[in-house]
């Protein structure tokens, strides 16, 4: 019998199988999300009854989604196909067997949507008993490669295979009315698969905190919404009222009238709801955390919002108080320039991660095409003062009538159709807009002062088209989901990792018919510029050292493309070939970390908020004694300690943590007691750093 999507599908032909069969064997050369959708329901059920199920698939040209495996990774049974010899992969199989007789499907078909709805296939079914020749060599052949040429799906090696996953152009061919069926699917999608994955596993192990770090433009407000979705009664803690409005839209589409919702902030005091929106300026007063409004446990299940900023003494305050059964922490930007150690909130328990570059290799943000410009203002002669550079020397020399007709003329050489211009500050961005003004652009800014009401009418009508350039300073760091942003003006110096990255990520986010962001970067000798390359490339927090557009090793995510003026390069490139000594820059680097405490900083707290890894540290100074001796920041007790003592501080540095019983053995040596012994089975290198941490 022939099946080609035309009178009867794949997919209602492999469903009925699957329901029918006792031993269910699918062998294909490629798995889709969209297609697993439509078995997975179908291959759980086959599961919970107790069927055999045995799926081989490869990572074969990489064209097989990490969020396809990730919804396999309940069923016991699935491998991944792996000779070194033979690397292609090509089969589209399907058996199902029943006592002695069996079912086989052969054709085109591997699992996606268009493979087994809507496109044209042909795969031919046929049945016989285990005495039928040729049945029984496709058995053979398929077992040979099931047992001897294949390893099992683990959750380790799919998390590396997201990280360095690219999505293929041609994919969006094979899959061209999967985009369509989104729209109509309330369902977890993009990193929210992954994500939920994680966070149910984390909770099985013990944990009752988790931070999911994930880039701006990804949807983390849904994957809160689905992820509560067994718990009833639900916190939802933000730090502005337009984002509690969009958030409770965002759980009624989940949940519909199924919850009911309340608002707890300046206006609005409702507490018997389901699920409350409230702002942390006014839940963190200490008249509203008491009984009267909300016990302690009222709470199954909170969420903060930018959960960088947790540390804040308004948040602190609601964490303190609130005992959940999960707290869930979203951040796209985990470190920043504040005194408070947020992984430390959330017992040091990341979750799940997706960093922009991730994104964009699956396909879920954007790519961009950066333009660097040589800006030749002289920043040397702009003092620097606390870590920045003095506001109004900055101002006068942002707003030099041949800045502006630079950018003007760039603006105008490069611009798409909605444009965001980030301004050194509001005195910048005025001008910049009276400049645009102008010169015929529409434009409109929107600053802090800027009323809500005010802001939202700017922001429909540049939805609408009606305007060309919004000029801004930090307003739309956080919390603006405005997807039809497709060129993006940094206008100002910009050394921050943290910084950059949100800025960069308002125009990341999908939009029809958006196949790329343009960013434009008026790039000049300001302090950090050099590490523009390694901000495009993806290198997060710690790994942030110099590197040239030049360099081998400057790779930028799948669909991206990086274009500097040649001036820029040559001060790259002179930066790099007179960078200081690198003991130097630690030194420097772990001083900048101890001014912004106000303390003599840990091995954790440099490893939170320095711009170094911590093993140069070790291995320029061999131990963090060492390196505390060198810069004398040793207190009167540390001078005091033995060689023993020094010693032992090294070996616990050095030790390879391979066995379960060292941290709970030198954590009872030190009299500390562990929250929850499974909290120090993680091995991860910020756990590891933790626990060096409280041993010294």
């Amino acid at each position: 019998m022939l099946i080609s999507n035309n009178k009867v599908t794949m997919y209602e032909s492999l469903k009925n199988s699957i329901n029918l069969s006792e031993e269910i064997i699918i062998n294909v050369s490629f798995i889709l999300d969209s297609g697993l959708k439509l078995l997975i329901p179908e291959l759980l059920k086959a599961n919970s009854e107790g069927k055999s199920i045995k799926i081989l698939t490869s990572d074969y040209m990489s064209v097989t989604e990490p969020n396809a495996l990730y919804r396999l990774l309940d069923i016991p049974g699935v491998k991944i196909f792996k000779d070194p010899e033979k690397p292609s992969f090509h089969p589209k199989t399907y058996i199902f067997k029943n006592k002695n007789n069996v079912e086989i499907y052969v054709g085109s078909s591997n699992i996606s949507y268009s493979a087994l709805i809507s496109g044209v296939e042909w795969s031919y079914q046929f049945s016989g008993d285990l005495q039928n020749s040729d049945i029984n060599n496709i058995l053979t052949e398929f077992e040979e490669l099931y047992e001897k040429n294949s390893f099992y799906l683990s959750l380790d090696w799919l998390r590396n295979y997201e990280k360095n996953y690219k999505k293929k152009e041609f994919q969006h061919y094979i899959d061209p009315d999967f985009p369509k069926i989104l729209a109509k699917e309330i369902e977890p999608i993009k990193f929210q698969v992954p994500a939920l994955y994680e966070l149910s596993k984390t909770r099985e192990e013990g944990f009752n905190k988790a931070l999911v770090i994930v880039a701006t433009g990804l949807g983390k407000t849904y994957l809160s919404a689905f992820d509560s979705m067994n718990f009833n009664k639900i916190l939802f803690v933000a730090h502005r009222d337009e984002i509690l409005k969009d958030t409770q839209k965002t759980f009624e589409t989940i949940y519909s009238d199924s919850k009911s919702y309340g608002f707890f902030n300046g206006s609005t005091k409702e507490t018997k709801k389901d699920i409350i929106f409230a702002s942390v300026q006014t839940l963190s007063k200490s008249d509203y955390l008491s009984e009267e409004y909300f016990s302690k446990d009222y709470f199954d299940y909170i969420v903060i919002d930018e959960f960088h900023h947790s540390s804040a003494k308004s948040y602190s305050e609601i964490l303190n108080y609130f005992k959940p059964k999960f707290l869930l922490g979203l951040t796209a930007t985990p470190d920043r320039a504040d005194s408070g150690d947020i992984y430390k909130l959330c017992d040091y328990n990341i979750a799940y991660e997706c960093d922009f570059r991730v994104a964009i290799n699956n396909g879920w943000l954007t790519p961009f095409q950066y333009f660097g410009v040589y800006d030749d203002t002289d920043y040397s002669l702009i003092p620097w003062r606390g870590g920045k550079y003095d506001l109004e020397s900055l101002e006068n020399s942002l707003v030099l009538e041949k800045r502006l007709q630079l950018i003007l003329k760039k603006y105008l050489e490069y611009r798409k159709n909605s444009s965001i211009a980030f301004c050194a500050s509001v005195k910048h961005a005025k001008v910049m807009q009276e400049y645009f003004l102008k010169n015929n652009i529409k434009s409109e800014i929107i600053l802090g002062e800027t009323s809500i009401s005010d802001r939202q009418n700017i922001i429909k009508k540049f939805k609408e088209g009606k305007l060309d350039i919004i000029f801004t300073v930090d307003i739309f760091n956080e919390g603006i989901d405005i997807p039809c942003i497709d060129t993006v003006l940094f206008l100002r110096p910009t050394s921050s990792y943290t910084i950059f990255i949100q800025q960069l990520g308002r125009g990341l986010r999908t939009y029809p018919n958006k196949h790329q962001l343009r960013v434009l970067d008026f790039v000049g000798n300001y302090k950090g510029a050099e590490l523009k390359p390694s901000f495009l490339s993806g290198f997060t927090k710690g790994k942030n050292i110099p590197k040239s557009p030049l360099d081998e090793n400057f790779v930028l995510p799948e669909g991206c493309s990086a274009n500097f003026d040649f001036k820029i390069i040559e001060y790259f490139e002179e930066r790099k070939n007179k960078r200081d000594n690198v003991l130097q820059k630690l030194v420097e680097d772990y001083l900048k970390v101890k001014e912004l405490l106000n303390k003599t900083p840990s091995i954790m707290d440099v490893y939170t908020f320095g711009e170094y890894p911590i093993h140069l540290y070790l291995k320029k100074y061999r131990s963090w004694y060492n390196f505390l001796k060198a810069v004398n920041d040793l207190d009167e007790k540390e001078q005091q300690f033995t060689e023993k003592a020094i010693d032992f501080l090294e070996f616990l540095e050095k030790t390879a943590m391979t066995k379960s019983y060292k941290i709970p053995l030198f954590l009872s040596l030190f009299g500390v007691e562990p929250k929850r012994t499974s909290l120090f089975f993680s091995f991860s290198l910020k756990s590891h750093l933790t626990i060096f941490h409280l041993l010294c």
